[in-house]
């Protein structure tokens, strides 16, 4: 083999294996540890044409490249709702003051109730928990595409019932990750500080994963 070719089978050897040393002793140094998500959908997040409380209609595209976390919830619920809003409230506060984030990101909260939450309603409702409007977006629209997002693509519960004047609506509590490509990577109880925690730094090994790939 000419020394020309030795070379080259050498570069071809030790970068890869160079590229693994340093990232492993970068990951080291700040005391990181990528946790590898595992993957809880076996299809993409699909379409949809939304508004959110801002009036601007969103679609799959806003979503795209960008690290998500959805919830779902209604402006007149007494339950567990403000618990929900009050800890996705602090998760964006998290992701927008934490400078190790290089993702983009989005937070979705979908109304189970766009009969009464309209975009003047959602406003007043992100207003009073601080939804900045450009990373946090409240949003509604057609209820069937509302509640197929929850039941077909979240694998969350969302039913109507409105002979049930206390809790004319049910849906879940869980807050769920989605990564950049689309899939779901975990579900956290959103009215439970602790599991939120756990979603903030599971967005952090999400963000270093991506890094790494660079």
């Amino acid at each position: 083999m000419k020394l020309n070719g030795k070379i080259a089978l050498l570069l071809v050897i030790l970068l890869p294996l160079s590229f693994y040393i340093y990232f492993e002793i970068k990951k080291n140094n700040t005391g990181l540890r990528i946790k590898k998500l595992p993957v809880l959908s076996q299809t993409v997040l699909p379409d949809f044409k939304l508004v959110s409380h801002t009036g601007d209609t969103l679609t799959r595209k806003n979503a795209e490249g960008k690290i998500l976390v959805s919830d779902f919830f209604f402006t007149k619920c007494r339950g567990i709702c403000p618990a929900m809003s009050r800890n996705m409230k602090k998760l964006q506060h998290y992701l927008l003051s934490n400078k190790n984030l290089e993702s983009p990101f989005i937070l979705l909260s979908h109304t189970v109730d766009p009969y009464y939450d309209s975009v003047s309603v959602l406003s007043d409702y992100a207003e009073v928990y601080g939804a900045d409007g450009k990373n946090w977006f409240l949003v509604t629209g057609n209820k069937k595409q509302l509640y197929d997002l929850a039941i077909n693509f979240y694998k969350l519960p969302a039913l109507e019932s409105p002979e049930d004047t206390l809790n004319p609506y049910t849906h879940s509590e869980r807050f769920t990750l989605v990564d950049k490509e689309g899939y779901i990577r975990g579900y956290y109880d959103g009215t439970d500080s602790v599991k939120v925690k756990q979603l903030m730094k599971d967005i952090m090994d999400l963000d270093l994963a991506y890094k790494v790939k660079k």
